[in-house]
């Protein structure tokens, strides 16, 4: 990523269904359960195996209640496929066989009696026996679906419930925030808790980690706005530049060259190094190093025009740079000779959604850069 790969990303992600559960202190809980012994820790460190346990029956009713003992929460029957988790021991009204538990993604607490519950996972559905936040094989990395032809389902925790269909999306890179082992039937696999963008919505769920391949996508279809470096290669970036509707300027631009092929790492340095740029709301990026590449000719004054005149339309912009390239030398005639250059291009052209500033409003943002250059 970028030293900007933050770029699309609000600040301050909210804590979503899933992730790392908070252990709030104790102190402050009003309770009527007393002698109580908090084994948090286990719990907090993954490890489920020394405290797991389900009900004893899935027939009979079996309450979970509050810290005070004064509401049923929750009965057990109602969730037969759930595993809980031991947090703490205590006593109530002189009887010391109550304990605290969760579920797995802490989003259920409560006290129940614990001759109501056995110790060990579920038998039932689909049970997470292990978490892992251990980077980089559980965690962390970026990462595209394999294939647009086998079904790779993002699933909600108690994998009860089809989030979507990730096969649908093999545009979008996915950022792994842990990884689960889940077990069915004796039988388990390692799913990865990733996000996925749909009509604007950001869903949150479990994919089976096989499904996913490391890397960036090179499927850029429907992506309209991406950063210089969130592609692969010279293949895929052209590939955007062909397909977006926000693309229309480079088109043009690429045509003024008709014999100097677009070429990405040119364009990423096109983008860092010699562009002019309104989409930062800090300090604009750092320059790239131009290894690999010789007899840069960066057109500086085409990309400060395009900045200044970014409301223009595209054929006004479209004049302006040819005139600026014939007062340069690089006249149509001289262009069309430039067969042993490459052309680095990066053109974002007054688009919303281009900028974002720090409240995640968005904003219209520009960014033009055009350079042409040797391969050493």
């Amino acid at each position: 990523m970028s030293p900007k790969a933050t770029w699309f990303l609000v600040a301050g992600l909210a804590v979503t269904l899933g992730s790392l559960p908070t252990v709030t202190g104790h102190a402050a809980i009003k309770t009527n359960f007393t002698k109580i012994h908090y084994s948090e820790d286990a719990f907090s460190h993954n490890q489920f195996t020394n405290i797991a346990y389900h009900a004893k029956s899935t027939k009979k009713n079996a309450y979970i209640w509050n810290d005070t003992h004064t509401k049923k929460l929750y009965n057990l029957k109602t969730y037969p496929t759930y595993t809980w988790f031991k947090l703490a021991s205590g006593t109530y009204k002189g009887n010391s066989h109550w304990i605290e538990v969760t579920n797995f993604v802490d989003s259920k607490r409560g006290w129940i009696y614990s001759p109501q519950l056995v110790k060990g996972f579920s038998t039932k559905g689909y049970q997470p026996t292990k978490r892992s936040y251990k980077q980089p094989t559980y965690a962390g990395g970026i990462y595209h679906v394999k294939s647009t032809k086998k079904n790779a389902y993002l699933w909600n925790w108690t994998h009860t419930k089809k989030l979507a269909n990730l096969k649908n999306y093999t545009n979008q890179n996915y950022s792994r925030r842990h990884s689960v082992l889940i077990t069915h039937q004796g039988t388990s696999h390692w799913y990865s808790y990733v996000s996925v963008t749909i009509k604007k919505k950001t869903i949150n769920g479990y994919v089976r980690s096989s499904a996913l391949a490391a890397g960036k996508t090179t499927n850029h279809q429907g992506q309209n706005i991406l950063q210089p470096d969130d592609f692969v290669a010279t293949k895929d970036y052209l590939q955007y530049l062909n397909d977006s509707k926000y693309q229309k300027l480079a088109r043009s631009l690429i045509k003024l060259f008709p014999n100097t092929p677009v070429d990405l790492g040119l364009s990423q340095i096109a983008a860092y190094n010699f562009a002019t740029n309104d989409t930062w709301e800090e300090d604009p990026p750092e320059e790239i190093a131009t290894t690999g590449y010789k007899d840069i000719v960066p057109f500086t004054k085409v990309a400060t025009y395009l900045m200044a005149n970014k409301t223009k339309t595209n054929a006004q912009k479209l004049a302006g740079v040819e005139k600026l390239l014939d007062q340069a030398g690089y006249t149509k005639a001289k262009r069309a000779k430039l067969t042993n250059y490459k052309l680095g291009i990066y053109i974002l052209n007054n688009v919303k959604g281009g900028k974002i500033d720090e409240a995640g409003n968005s904003l219209k943002g520009n960014w033009y850069g055009l350079i042409i250059g040797k391969t050493d």
